[in-house]
Parts: structure tokens; C-alpha cells; sequence
């Protein structure tokens, strides 16, 4: 009889001590599981609320001045062949922001076209020739980059807008000599820079200029040349590639 009855108390004092430790497994268990929910709301932004991405940059630009030069063709005009240079001086407040002044010379003559035509019939023909251009502009860059180079280094890189305005010199051509005039122009650039140290990037440059010129034509009448007549201002682009360096300091 004493028997049974130690056996019914060891009976209830074990089922005691499960239910008490049976609370304290349970919590263990759901500790070791991941809250999906929590991560989410440390690690991921908001679905409506804005977020940036922060890149460790090796070559910065915020808050330094450069110089740059750069040397190439002009594209787009159908009487002149020649070279155009292009100085530039600016600073970017940030990595996004920067200003520019730019000066752009070209070194031009007239196209074998233009000459046969010259010596064939006597008269100039009428069109004006890029001279220089100065501007002042707002640079953006939107675009920063890193790139592989065969597994074996890293290259850095930007892509930048400019817009602005500035004054572009042209010669009219005339056959008593050219006469050099200047008109208001508006700029659009694209630049690509290539960085390779602290204080130099190699550069591609796309530059385009807009302004409105004075045209002149000129008439033959028995042989002889008419005196030339101004005609109404007419829109003209000039667009150039070049190629060059800029220095950082």
C-alpha cells in the first residue's frame, strides 16, 4: 500500500515538473527563430519614404578646383575642316555640383569643296566659320561608376552634363575679306572622365553650341559680283568631340 502511494506522488511530482519546464522549451525554441519582420524594418527602406545609396568613392571632386584640356574635331560643318581646343577652369561644391568656364578655339579653313568652288567661279562662298566660343556652365553629374579592367584593377569613372551660356565669334565670309561677329550661344556638353589618380582623369568631351548668326550672300550678274547682302539671322549648331586631361588639386 506505502508502495503505491510513493509511486502515484513520483508519478505527479514528474508531470509537475514537465508542465513547469515545458514553457521554458517552448520559449527557447522560439528564440531561435528569425523575425522576418524585424529584419525587414532594419535592413529595408520604407516602400514610401526615399533612400540613397552611399558608395565609397577613391578619387572625390567635392570642394576642389581643376583645370582641364582637351583637343578634337569639329563634327558637323560642311565648308571648314581644322581642330578645335578647348581650356576649361571650374569647381565642384560637391560631388554632384561644379561650375565651369570654358573657352574653345578652333583652328579652321575652308574644305576642298569650298576652295574648288572659289577658284572655279571667282566668289566666296557664303557662310560663316567658327572662331571661339566662352561660356559659363552648371555642371551635374548624375552618373559614378567602378568598373573591372580584366580582374586585374579598378577603374573609376563619371559621366557629367553641362549647360550654359556663353558668346560664340564667327567670321562671316565674304569676298572682300571676312568680317568677325559674335552672337549669344547656349551650350550642352557630355562629358565622360576616366580616373587613374588623385589629381588626373583622362576626359571625352561632347560639346554643342547654339546661336543665331548673320548670314551674307553673294550674286553673279554678267561675270561680275554683286555686292553682298545681309539676310536675316539664322540658327547654327556647332558640335565638336575632344579628347584630353583634367587635373584635379
Amino acid at each position: 500500500m506505502k508502495a503505491a502511494i510513493q509511486s502515484q506522488f513520483g508519478l505527479i511530482a514528474l508531470a509537475l515538473c514537465l508542465g513547469l519546464t515545458a514553457p521554458a522549451f517552448a520559449q527557447s525554441a522560439d528564440s531561435d527563430k528569425v523575425d522576418l519582420k524585424k529584419l525587414e524594418e532594419k535592413y529595408w527602406a520604407a516602400k514610401d519614404s526615399d533612400y540613397s545609396v552611399v558608395q565609397n568613392r577613391t578619387y572625390t571632386k567635392a570642394n576642389r578646383p581643376y583645370l582641364s584640356l582637351s583637343y578634337g574635331p569639329l563634327l558637323n560643318d560642311s565648308y571648314s575642316t581644322g581642330r578645335m581646343t578647348n581650356l576649361a577652369l571650374g569647381y565642384f561644391f560637391s560631388e554632384r555640383w561644379g561650375m565651369e568656364f570654358a573657352y574653345e578655339k578652333g583652328g579652321l579653313n575652308d574644305n576642298d569643296g569650298v576652295a574648288k568652288y572659289r577658284d572655279q567661279y571667282g566668289v566666296q562662298v557664303d557662310y560663316n566659320k567658327f572662331v571661339s566660343n566662352k561660356s559659363l556652365n552648371l555642371i551635374f553629374v548624375p552618373l559614378y561608376a567602378k568598373m573591372s579592367f580584366l580582374d586585374r584593377s579598378i577603374l573609376y569613372f563619371d559621366m557629367q552634363f553641362a549647360a550654359g551660356i556663353g558668346q560664340t565669334e564667327y567670321e562671316v565670309q565674304r569676298n572682300i575679306g571676312p568680317e568677325t561677329l559674335a552672337a549669344t550661344s547656349f551650350n550642352l556638353d557630355v562629358t565622360q572622365q576616366l580616373f587613374f589618380h588623385e589629381h588626373w582623369a583622362l576626359r571625352l568631351d561632347i560639346k554643342n553650341k547654339w546661336s543665331t548668326q548673320e548670314r551674307h550672300r553673294y550674286q553673279l550678274t554678267g561675270g561680275q559680283t554683286e555686292a553682298d547682302r545681309k539676310l536675316p539671322g539664322a540658327g547654327a549648331q556647332d558640335t565638336s568631340i575632344l579628347l584630353g586631361v583634367t587635373f584635379f588639386y
